[in-house]
């Protein structure tokens, strides 16, 4: 059977009606039977959350899914997560996939930039809506048909042969078929039991359980990482399933970072779901629930506490060989033990929280917070001798802001050389001069040669010390002179 159907969305291009026509309907049956399967563990659970959330009814939902993209198999459902086949307009604010060279970008500002404007207008019907995940999808199919007025006879109807018939009257197909074909659909894999009943909170009509939860309610991972869900369903069997299997894979209770990007986990029992929203990053080094910094994958000697952290948990660094950990202001606490076991340790950042540990636990401790920016001087001050070019990078990294440093030459700085006085450092597109306390000659440490380029200063030599940045390095003690206090300061560091 070859159907179409034809979806209507507000378009702000003219203040009209747009009629949008969608792909042929894929072949349902051309599905193998681990396909069929996998989809309706998958969707069967976001259709029944979303019926609760938005009144649409479950099996409908995915009886349509099953049509239009062929069990998941059609090429929108696996490279745009688009399930319904609805058109991108200029309305739409999401990701766009272009059917012509199956690139899906991040919005219409990327199309226009990559494709041109004369292509865009040449190729009307080629975009199509692009989401994160099938979740996403099935939540904007039930929002066209809670935005629309006419559609309003489908909200709260859940009578499925009389909302299968009304799709076609409302427009949204203009097959006369696509009813049948939706009833037959829901029929032969008995959808009725995704149907979520609002007086019970059960789905189709089944047993309820006390409760189900599944904790965390946010995850972080390294791609490549594996996490142990923590489930509660008071023994009643649950169905667990991810929104993107591409990007995150389900096992039993376990899940496995796949690729960049983010998925909804789902679990359902008894009528009753919890989710938990994964997020999964190349590069990021370390397992991150609820906020709590739970495991460092890092293999290197350095590594950074992300953004998302706000706790750090005890042991979290076990079995790694990192020396420096780079630890964001988001980080207000640090359980005892977090870092234990860890030789000639290293801590970097501006939270309290990280100090006072440092300070408890005798580990040594850069304090980022006196990193300041002087607009006016171009001068970037406040870093301590022996601070590494990685230290630097990954702070800045932790909020996303790359930041590029060369020495006095011009020359990248390896991630293990020190930031000397003289060295360029650029943030956010501004260039700054980097001045080190008492680092008088440029390489980045407190040694007796800086003293010996501090002692030809105060003896006349004016050219010793020809730069701005070089001066502020000299006045260690900060009174905005250089003098033999700071030669006898120095000597005391060096």
């Amino acid at each position: 059977m070859n159907l179409r159907k034809t979806a209507l969305l507000l378009a702000v291009v003219i203040t009209a009606m747009t009629v949008i026509t969608a792909v042929p309907a894929v072949k349902a049956e051309a599905a193998t039977a681990a396909e069929v399967q996998y989809f309706l563990d998958t969707v069967g659970p976001m259709c029944t959350i979303d019926m609760r959330d938005n009144h649409i009814l479950a099996s409908v939902s995915v009886a349509q899914a099953i049509w239009e993209s062929g069990w998941g198999t059609s090429t929108l459902a696996k490279q745009a997560n688009n399930l319904f086949g609805i058109r991108a307009y200029s309305s739409w604010s999401g990701k766009v996939f272009d059917r012509n060279d199956c690139i899906l970008y991040d919005n219409w500002a990327a199309v226009y930039a990559a494709k041109g404007e004369a292509y865009v207008k040449a190729n009307t019907l080629v975009f199509w809506r692009g989401y994160n995940s099938w979740q996403e999808s099935v939540n904007d199919h039930s929002a066209l048909f809670n935005n629309m007025s006419i559609y309003a006879r489908i909200r709260g109807n859940y009578d499925y042969k009389s909302v299968c018939n009304l799709l076609y009257e409302c427009g949204y197909c203009g097959e006369p078929t696509y009813p049948d074909v939706l009833i037959k659909v829901i029929e032969q894999y008995d959808l009725e039991k995704y149907n979520y009943d609002f007086g019970t909170g059960n789905v189709g009509g089944g047993s309820t359980v006390g409760s189900v939860s599944l904790k965390p309610d946010s995850l972080y991972m390294e791609k490549g990482a594996l996490y142990t869900l923590s489930i509660t369903a008071n023994g009643a069997d649950y169905i667990l399933t991810s929104g993107n299997a591409a990007v995150v894979a389900v096992s039993g209770s376990s899940i496995k970072a796949v690729n960049d990007g983010t998925a909804i986990i789902t679990i359902s029992a008894g009528g009753k779901s919890d989710t938990c929203t994964v997020t999964v990053k190349c590069g990021y080094g370390c397992i991150v629930a609820d906020g709590v910094y739970v495991k460092c994958l890092a293999t290197g000697n350095t590594a950074s506490i992300p953004a998302e952290a706000r706790t750090i948990k005890n042991g979290a660094f076990n079995g790694t060989s990192v020396t420096t950990i780079v630890v964001g202001s988001s980080v207000s606490s640090i359980e005892d033990g977090a870092f234990g076991g860890i030789g000639g340790l290293t801590l970097c950042g501006n939270s309290d929280a990280v100090q006072k540990y440092a300070e408890k636990n005798s580990i040594s401790y850069v304090n980022v917070a006196g990193w300041t920016i002087d607009k006016y001087a171009s001068i970037f001050s406040g870093v301590e001798a022996y601070t590494t070019a990685m230290v630097v990078n990954t702070y800045y990294g932790i909020s996303g802001i790359k930041a590029a440093i060369v020495d006095s030459k011009g020359n990248v700085l390896s991630s293990t050389a020190y930031v000397g006085t003289g060295c360029k450092i650029t943030v956010n597109g501004a260039t700054y001069t980097v001045t080190v306390k008492g680092d008088t000659n440029g390489d980045g440490r407190t040694s007796t040669a800086d003293l010996v380029t501090l002692k030809a200063y105060l003896a006349g030599g004016d050219d010793s010390l020809p730069e701005r940045a070089f001066r502020r390095a000299a006045d260690y003690n900060g009174d905005n002179r250089i003098t033999t206090a700071d030669y006898m300061a120095i000597f005391k560091e060096a």
